[in-house]
Order: structure tokens, then sequence, then C-alpha cells
């Protein structure tokens, strides 16, 4: 009976991460027949099939996602000793892994620009995707941080907010529609919206069911950056966050003078409740917090 090793799990997790035996191979420098004889045993030491094929990639099943959680819990735990020595050491090194949403990317850079240059031998992964995307990196404990405008109510979180993000209606700058009013007298309009289940699409429906509105032109579009080159060529209104609307003056759009807008929501770091905090991880989570203390929520 094989005994389950560190360097099982780290193959399983490669395998998983890397998406195929072969990607796995070339990241961990290892042939691919001593990657699947890992992948074999690994799985007769568990006695269930870890992983499957659907549509063509590797999907774990439910027994793999239990070993990989596992395996990623060793390597974090690793990773945090690694620093914790090194610090003792006077050596500050470490990782940090930073997962964030799509409406967030513009405010994280200088902030991570600054802690990197205070912190120059910490490892920093960064990782920008949707919400639903963000949400499954934490379902599989991919990452010490997340960022979020809505963290995810299900899950056992350390929430802390940041920085205030505002919502507000936008239009093309030619627009000759109404302005001083209220988001009904627009609602026959094209609104060029996010998907649903977005951070933002969520604050615009809840928004629309308190004040018992209906959009009834909607078009989806899954980019911030685009619904605003959308709406800077006329294509609709739209609502966004100041942040992202900033970003291209060029642009030349037009934010409208709505009743209620902006919507005020707020950027929250988040953490695992299962997961310790690494020594990199809490710094920047500091550096996010007193970041929070120069900028008012409301």
């Amino acid at each position: 009976m094989y005994a389950l090793t560190f360097r099982l799990l780290e193959v399983f997790r490669q395998v998983v991460d890397c998406g195929s035996v072969t990607a796995a191979s070339t990241a961990m420098s290892l042939s691919q027949p001593t990657i699947s004889l890992q992948l074999k045993k690994i799985t007769e030491i568990i006695g269930m099939p870890l992983l499957e094929q659907y549509q063509g990639t590797l999907r774990m099943t439910e027994a793999g996602v239990a070993v990989y959680q596992c395996a990623q819990e060793i390597q974090n735990s690793q990773d945090k000793l690694h620093s914790q020595i090194q610090a003792l050491k006077g050596m500050e090194t470490g990782a940090l892994n930073l997962a964030v949403v799509t409406t967030v990317k513009y405010v994280i850079p200088p902030l991570l620009s600054s802690f990197c240059k205070a912190h120059p031998n910490i490892d920093v992964q960064f990782t920008i995707g949707n919400r639903a995307q963000v949400i499954e990196r934490m379902e599989n404990n991919k990452d010490d941080l997340y960022i979020f405008s809505q963290p995810p109510a299900d899950m056992p979180i350390i929430a802390t907010p940041f920085q205030e993000n505002e919502l507000v209606v936008i239009a093309p700058p030619d627009f000759q529609g109404p302005d001083q009013c209220d988001l009904a007298t627009l609602a026959n309009n094209k609104f060029l919206l996010r998907e649903p289940g977005s951070a933002t699409r969520n604050a615009i429906d809840e928004f629309c069911q308190t004040h018992h509105i209906k959009l009834d032109n909607v078009m989806m579009i899954e980019s911030n950056d685009a619904i605003r080159l959308a709406v800077s060529s006329g294509l609709g209104l739209a609502i966004l966050s100041r942040h992202t609307v900033a970003q291209n003056a060029e642009d030349q759009i037009k934010i409208l003078n709505v009743e209620g807008f902006p919507i005020s929501t707020y950027w929250q770091v988040v953490t695992l409740k299962n997961r310790p905090i690494s020594p990199a991880a809490e710094s920047f989570r500091d550096l996010l917090i007193r970041h929070s203390e120069h900028t008012p929520l409301a």
C-alpha cells in the first residue's frame, strides 16, 4: 500500500491547475509517464476516481475536489511556514496570491505597486476575473486574499470594506434625453448591462426592484470596458462604476443626474476563515485597510 505523500498531492494539484498531464509535466520538469504513475498511485490510495474527462477536458470528481483542497491547505501551510522562518532569519520573503473582480482592477494596481516596492522579495500572483470566476477560486482555496464589491454570503469568510465604489448612470456625449430625472423616466432607452450574477448587475437589479422599475430594452455585455466604449459610441445607456468611467477621458461619456444615484457599494478585502493568513497577505490587507482610513466610505 502506497503512502499519501506531499509529493503525490503536489502532482495532483499541478495536473488540476495546469489542466492536463502534459502541461503538469512541463511545469514540474517531470516526464509524462512519471506524472501518470503518480496520479495512478494517489487514485489507488484514495480508492476512488479523482479525475474524469468531460467535453475534452479534465474535471475533478467529488473525491478529487476533496483531495485538491487538502493539497491546497498543505501548500498554504508550507508557504506560511517558509515565510515565518525567513522572517525569523531577517529575510522578508514569501508569496501573496491575490484574486480580484474586474470592477476593482483599476484601483488595486497602484496599491499593489507600492506594496511590491516596499516588499521586493515577496512573490505576488495577481488574478483578475468576473465574480463567478473569483468565487470559484475561493471555493478551491487558491488565493490568500480576494476582493469583491459583493462577497458571497454563504461562505465562511472575513470581509473588510476598504473603498467606496459608486455606480453612476452614463450616456453618450450627444444624448438628447432627459437629465435631472429618475431612472423610470429613462427605462425605455436601451441599457447596456453586465451579466446576471455580477456584483454591478446585482446592485442594479436590487435598485430596480426596490423602486419598481423595469428596464425594457437590455443588451448584456460581459465587460465593463466594452460597455464604456459602447456607450461612448452611442449604443445606449449604462450603469457603471465611477472608477471605470474615469479611466478613459477620450470616450467622452456623459454622467447623468439621476435620482437615487450614485448607488454606493464598497469594495471589500476577503479572507477565508479556515485558511491561515500568511505574513505577506496580512501586510497587504493592512495596507488596504490603512488606505480606507484616507478614503471615506460615505
